[in-house]
């Protein structure tokens, strides 16, 4: 019996992982939106010395765009030189995902205590964790320069609508 799954080719692999990374970023973009549009009176404080979430939200944010990219670093610098280029791919996407879902949940949590404070520090963080994972959405160019394809891995990347080899 034959194996029913659709052939990847680089430009779906990129089509996939771009969709993937949209989903990931469309939660905290719509939950900060309905959030902020439901809230009557939010407001800009800094002064708030009883509030522990003013240190805990930059620190959690700062790791985590720091983590995902450690975590990255280490996922892609662990594949092995001679795998294939479809076994390569599947690999910088689980790497890719794990990167997104780092800094994604920061980015709920800052939305949620903004929600619980109405103070926009929280929202404004978490904002900015939305934009660099906006920053960090798949390309071709991203994957082959992470991946470090050369030679024929690159040309067979290169043939976009070309299915890859098993």
């Amino acid at each position: 019996m034959k194996n029913a799954t659709t052939p990847i080719t680089p430009n779906s692999f990129i089509k996939t992982l771009s969709f993937l990374h949209m989903g990931i970023m469309a939660g905290p973009v719509v939950l900060g939106i309905f959030f902020y549009t439901q809230m009557q009176n939010p407001r800009l404080d800094f002064s708030d010395s009883g509030d522990v979430f003013l240190a805990i939200i930059p620190v959690i944010a700062i790791t985590s765009v720091f983590l995902g990219g450690f975590i990255f670093k280490k996922m892609i610098g662990s594949i092995p030189k001679d795998l294939d280029l479809r076994q390569k791919l599947a690999r910088f996407q689980t790497a890719s995902i794990i990167k997104y879902a780092i800094l994604e949940g920061p980015a709920l949590f800052g939305i949620v205590i903004f929600h619980n404070t109405q103070n926009l520090v929280y929202l404004i963080i978490a904002t900015f964790l939305i934009f660099y994972l906006f920053l960090q959405r798949p390309t071709k160019d991203k994957v082959e320069r992470h991946l470090e394809l050369r030679g024929e891995e690159k040309s067979k990347f290169n043939r976009y609508d070309q299915a890859l080899d098993e």
